[in-house]
């Protein structure tokens, strides 16, 4: 069974990607991931507010040591210096011991200047970039025509600095216009669109009045609203759809790509089940494969997205109205 797809310019082995995760932030799990049969490896987000965060930090240290306010700049500096280098020495070794495919991840909110910074993520030898962008939809007066040129004016920022060097695009569901957001999105030159990034969800302490962070790791329900997104928008982009949420079993990733994606991220099942679940869904997807007749994954991949399902309605249809009819 031939289980290989094209994924940012390269002909991967596996449909099966490693999302961005703090498993992928270190060398030894990358080589872990490519023995147990990972198609690529995104690494480990490189935040924006990680970066700003921590230059606020050191200078709240040198203002409590009594050093000048003044040397805001350089600590700046040196402080963006050091996250930045140690990120590409993450590109660099993981280059060095393995032959997939080694995507950058960069996680900003912003076209901020510091997005130059991707040319030296091209010269330490990522294969491409994945941009992970989240604006939440709360400022009133913020227009959804101005949040779509935030991440328009960050994709544009980011190909000139590296037009050669493949991009991938991962976005929320948070859109009043998904599907077309998504649509012009893709006709900017970017080499896949991901669906969709995770938040941290937040409860409310009521002993500690404080608020606490929350399901870290997705939950298997999130795969339907994935699926039903995939369904719809795989064939309404102009550039290959990678999609993840909710992975969790074997089936799951066969699942997506019937619906109609190119390729599936998986994260939460490398905590809960290691990175044997690469294993295992490879297995099953070319079990299942064979079972089926398929000889390669163009054969049945979108055989259920919105364009060839006779039960189209099926994904677009989110209310109750047929299973409450009749009901009092």
């Amino acid at each position: 069974m031939d289980t290989s797809v094209q994924y940012m310019g390269r002909t991967i082995k596996s449909p099966i990607i490693a999302g961005s995760c703090g498993k992928t932030a270190i060398v030894d799990n990358v080589k872990k991931l490519e023995d147990a049969g990972v198609g690529a490896v995104i690494l480990k987000s490189l935040f924006e507010e990680q970066v700003t965060q921590e230059i606020s930090s050191n200078v709240l240290s040198a203002q409590n040591t009594g050093e000048f306010f003044e040397a805001y700049n350089y600590i700046a500096e040196h402080t963006k210096h050091n996250q930045l280098n140690n990120y590409l020495e993450l590109i660099r070794k993981s280059k060095e011991c393995v032959d997939v495919p080694i995507i950058a991840s960069i996680n900003c909110v912003s076209a901020s200047e510091w997005l130059q910074f991707a040319q030296s993520i091209q010269q330490a030898g990522a294969d491409g970039i994945e941009l992970n962008m989240f604006i939440m939809p709360s400022n009133i007066n913020v227009s959804t025509e101005d949040v779509d040129q935030v991440y328009e004016n960050t994709l544009q920022i980011l190909k000139r600095a590296v037009p050669s060097l493949p991009i991938s695009l991962k976005i929320s569901s948070y859109s009043a216009s998904l599907a077309k957001l998504c649509q012009k999105l893709s006709w900017m030159g970017i080499s896949a669109l991901s669906i969709f990034n995770r938040f941290i969800e937040h409860d409310i302490d009521i002993d500690t009045q404080t608020v606490k962070p929350i399901n870290i790791l997705s939950d298997e329900k999130e795969l339907y609203n994935t699926i039903r997104w995939t369904a719809i928008l795989s064939k309404l982009i102009n550039c290959p759809l990678t999609a993840g949420g909710g992975v969790h079993k074997p089936e799951d990733p066969i699942k997506l790509i019937l619906a109609g994606a190119n390729t599936v991220q998986v994260v939460s099942a490398l905590y809960e089940q290691d990175f044997s679940f690469i294993t295992k869904a490879n297995e099953f997807l070319k079990n299942w494969m064979e079972k089926n007749s398929y000889n390669r994954l163009s054969d049945f991949k979108g055989r259920l997205s919105i364009d060839k399902n006779s039960t189209v309605s099926a994904f677009y249809r989110v209310q109750y109205m047929k299973y409450y009819a009749g009901i009092e």
